[in-house]
């Protein structure tokens, strides 16, 4: 099947040199065997000379991905347009212009839990949404657009075990964001030597030093704010901001050698073996920025990149998740912090049980979730072959 392939290699712009969706993507792709045509969007952005995200980069790369698509096409038509978009990227219209060519349009979206809005204006016009949490196919259903599940998963060839000693008894490598400071203070609190490695556990680059005067005037506006608010309601939501970053202020001070800058791919497969356990935090805010107490859950990447890359992986229970792996016997689950810090304590007093556990894990995201199976199902689906 031909194939033109859009997205940005990136799966975090703070997490540097990251090439995430081209290794379980374009990757997997070749690897069946389909012959792939790739418009990356950040080599795009540096052809145009825009940067991405911006109104001028979406008005000039609808122009430019049309004029590629029609020229490719002419030499050897495609079968299928496969985007990683949001309503930044592109203009609907683009999209109606491909499926007029007779080319089937097909986009993949993540984080439609609390981020949906960002697909909502191009979904419509696509044959197929590929989103990745089971339950968010109702909200493409609702403005009309077409959805189909397609879960996260991961791709062997490049999350394979690496060979090396351990070095730390417990990791996380993400964002500092919803309850994940709050996890991470308690495990702390309780004695347990957890390393941290993403964007805002500490102040990122560059400039931290002028971004952490940003961050403190912000403070004290934000405490102004709360004072003078005669709306109970937005008073304590603004209080909730300042909590949270005060939270990650008190970590970053009374544990400064747990945080850690965002390091790059080739680090995070490291780490990842090099680590006892690998923490996962499926909690997200109900809506995206959000910082009440309403959270919610989905999946993400490190639930199938963890396992197949033979680390011992701990996360939130979800019934999603159940789907996909035996709990705690597969990977292991906890349902509150007092939970995990058992369950932590545990597993790095009994190594024996946990490479049990570690070794199970892996052989389920062999056999089950590879992006190459992923693909295969899809097709099958859509009846291509």
């Amino acid at each position: 099947m031909r194939i033109f392939l859009s997205l940005l290699p990136t799966g975090n712009v703070s997490v540097p040199d990251s090439t995430t969706w081209l290794h379980n993507f374009y990757e997997p792709l070749l690897d069946l065997g389909h012959d792939v045509y790739l418009l990356r969007i950040d080599e795009a952005s540096n052809f145009l000379n825009e940067k991405y995200g911006s109104q001028k980069f979406k008005d000039k790369f609808s122009g430019h991905l049309l004029s590629k698509l029609i020229e490719e096409n002419e030499k050897s038509s495609f079968d299928l347009f496969l985007s990683y978009f949001t309503d930044k990227t592109i203009y609907p219209g683009v999209i109606v212009s491909i499926n007029k060519i007779g080319i089937s349009t097909a986009n993949f979206s993540c984080n439609n839990t609390h981020q949906f809005h960002l697909t909502k204006n191009i979904a419509p016009h696509y044959d197929y949404n590929l989103h990745s949490e089971k339950d968010t196919g109702e909200k493409f259903k609702e403005i009309g657009a077409n959805p189909l599940w397609f879960p996260m998963a991961a791709n062997p060839n490049h999350y394979h075990p690496i060979d090396c000693d351990y070095k730390y008894d417990v990791t996380f490598i993400g964002s500092s964001y919803a309850k994940r400071a709050d996890y991470i203070f308690h495990i702390l609190e309780n004695d347990i030597d957890v390393h941290c490695f993403g964007p805002n556990w500490l102040i990122n680059k560059p400039y931290p030093g002028i971004k952490k005067i940003y961050k403190e005037l912000n403070r004290m506006i934000n405490c102004f704010r709360s004072i003078l608010s005669i709306n109970e309601i937005k008073r304590y939501k603004i209080s909730s901001f300042i909590n949270k970053y005060d939270l990650q202020c008190y970590l970053r001070k009374r544990f400064p050698d747990n945080m850690h800058y965002p390091i790059s791919d080739k680090k995070m497969l490291k780490l990842y073996n090099q680590s006892r356990i690998n923490l996962g935090f499926l909690e997200v805010f109900a809506t995206n920025n959000d910082v009440q107490l309403y959270a919610k859950q989905h999946l993400h990447l490190r639930e199938f990149e963890i396992p197949m890359i033979g680390g011992l992986y701990f996360t939130n229970y979800s019934d999603e998740l159940a789907e996909f792996y035996k709990t705690d016997e597969e990977v292991i689950t906890f349902r509150n912090e007092h939970e995990l810090v058992d369950k932590i304590n545990y597993y790095l007093i009994n190594p024996e049980k946990a490479e049990k556990i570690r070794k199970a894990g892996h052989k389920r995201a062999m056999q089950c979730h590879t992006y190459q199976k992923r693909f295969q199902h899809l097709f099958n689906e859509i009846s291509f072959k």
